[in-house]
């Protein structure tokens, strides 16, 4: 029969049968599905040696001179040697396809292939940084348009050194997923952060905290996790995700030592930093309130700590000081000791994990200076100690800028 808007007058589901189809005698594979609930509108084609059908929709949603008109359209895409269905499957698998989806893969990958550090940062600029995007088809994330306004916000809220390491955490994601095939149709061939630029940066950061803002700082540190590990940053001058996630089996009383593994230091070079006397009183500390059931000194559950933002607020704003960060510390710690002569300045490097000497130099000299680096930090720790008593008279201007022309 050829259906009309009177068609369905006349239709009816014969008697014990849960479903049957009815063929449209104009258009080839044009067809109505009656089921006890429903009716739909069907089309239905051979390719390949085997029978494809799609479901056009609800007879009491499409009219019958809509269904017709997109059943004659599939027809002729069929006749043309397309396949209506399987170009509907891929869009509905992309549509599910999000830049989430695909991007858990992509950090399992990058977990076996990164350090620990490193693919802590990549793990925060995608999961948290990149979240707008996570519930977008990726096509759509990847336009670049939408990645240039995500970095833009990125540069206003956390800064331009955020925003370029995103950038480029997100450019290896985009240059993976291009590789793996999945932006195949999409017309995406290239990674969409090429041509934005980046945030610009005014030189390196040169601020620091002076004695007296130390001493501020110092003084209101609150009890708990995050005042004790500012304490042992300013003590170390470690990296505070060297502090903040410390476990219990980096710390070695015996030998006076954390020992830091390869996977937990910038540089992927295991070290030992020497524990002062205050740096052992806090430790044991711990050791003592600890309950024995997590490995890690500070945070809770699997991680250590986390949320930084809001207890630096809250410190800023008892000790009255502000434009300082906890990496600052370490330049201030560095800068106080090579002006006053603590140590020399290859041990004050050593101190801070960095390397020391040129790449020829390190190929030859092995040290680690180690007793230096103790020395250096025990005079530290009692400088620092008799700045917080007010035994120590705060310097009033340490000179950091640099010399003209030099």
């Amino acid at each position: 029969m050829k259906f009309t808007k009177d068609t369905f007058s006349t239709l009816a589901l014969p008697a014990g049968k849960s479903e049957a189809e009815v063929w449209d005698d104009a258009i080839p594979g044009f067809g109505i599905r009656l089921r006890p609930h429903s009716t739909q509108w069907i089309f239905r084609y051979r390719r390949g040696g085997r029978q494809r059908r799609m479901t056009i929709g609800a007879v009491s949603a499409i009219t019958t001179a809509q269904a017709r008109d997109i059943a004659a359209r599939l027809y002729a895409r069929t006749r043309l040697g397309e396949d209506p269905a399987g170009d509907r499957a891929e869009t509905l698998a992309r549509a599910s396809e999000t830049f989430e989806h695909a991007l858990r893969p992509y950090l399992i990958h990058k977990q076996a292939e990164l350090r620990l550090g490193s693919f802590e940062s990549v793990n925060r600029h995608l999961m948290k940084h990149a979240a707008p995007l996570h519930r977008l088809e990726l096509a759509q994330a990847a336009e670049r348009r939408r990645v240039a306004a995500l970095l833009m916000k990125i540069a206003t809220s956390r800064g331009p050194v955020e925003a370029r390491s995103t950038k480029s955490s997100l450019s290896g994601f985009f240059t993976w997923a291009i590789g793996q095939g999945l932006f195949d149709g999409t017309g995406i061939a290239t990674d969409p952060t090429i041509g934005i630029p980046n945030a610009p940066i005014n030189g390196p950061r040169m601020h620091m905290p002076s004695d007296a803002d130390m001493v501020k700082i110092l003084r209101a540190l609150p009890e708990g996790d995050f005042g004790d590990i500012i304490l042992l940053l300013t003590y170390t001058l470690c990296r505070k995700t060297e502090i903040g996630s410390l476990g219990w089996d980096e710390v070695n009383f015996g030998a006076g030592l954390i020992e830091l593994p390869a996977h937990r230091t910038k540089s992927g070079v295991a070290r030992s930093v020497p524990m002062s006397a205050p740096v052992r009183r806090i430790l044991e500390r711990r050791a003592q309130i600890a309950d024995g059931t997590r490995g890690l000194i500070f945070g809770t559950g699997r991680g250590g700590f986390s949320g930084w933002s809001k207890p630096k607020r809250m410190l800023d704003q008892r000790a009255g000081v502000s434009g300082w960060t906890i990496h600052d510390i370490r330049r201030y710690g560095s800068s106080t000791m090579n002006h006053e002569g603590i140590a020399l300045p290859f041990v004050v490097e050593a101190a801070l994990g960095h390397a020391v000497g040129d790449r020829i130099s390190r190929v030859y000299n092995l040290a680690t200076y180690q007793e230096q680096v103790r020395a250096a930090l025990e005079l530290w720790a009692t400088r620092t100690e008799r700045l917080i008593s007010g035994e120590l008279e705060p310097e009033k201007v340490l000179p950091l800028r640099r010399r003209k022309n030099a």
